[in-house]
């Protein structure tokens, strides 16, 4: 009978993904005159896709990222 209550799992399309790092670039001005002084290049990480949301992370959902070297780990908030 609880079979009837819950929900099926949602299958996600693949399991390991490849990204690479790219960059953003970020203009620093000098304030006194306005000028563009130089820019600079800060590491970037985009992710998206309909894998997000089967996975459990849906648009708006607040997330925590532990930072280690070499690895990333990405949870929803509580």
């Amino acid at each position: 009978m609880a079979a009837h209550d819950t929900k099926p799992e949602v299958r996600i399309s693949k399991g390991l993904r490849h990204y690479k790092v790219g960059y953003v670039s970020v203009q620093h001005i000098k304030r006194a005159t306005g000028m563009t002084t130089y820019y600079s290049r800060t590491p970037s990480l985009h992710l998206k896709g309909d894998w997000l949301a089967e996975a459990g992370f849906r648009t708006d959902t607040p997330v925590i990222i532990a930072v280690e070297r070499g690895q990333l780990v990405i949870r929803p908030a509580e």
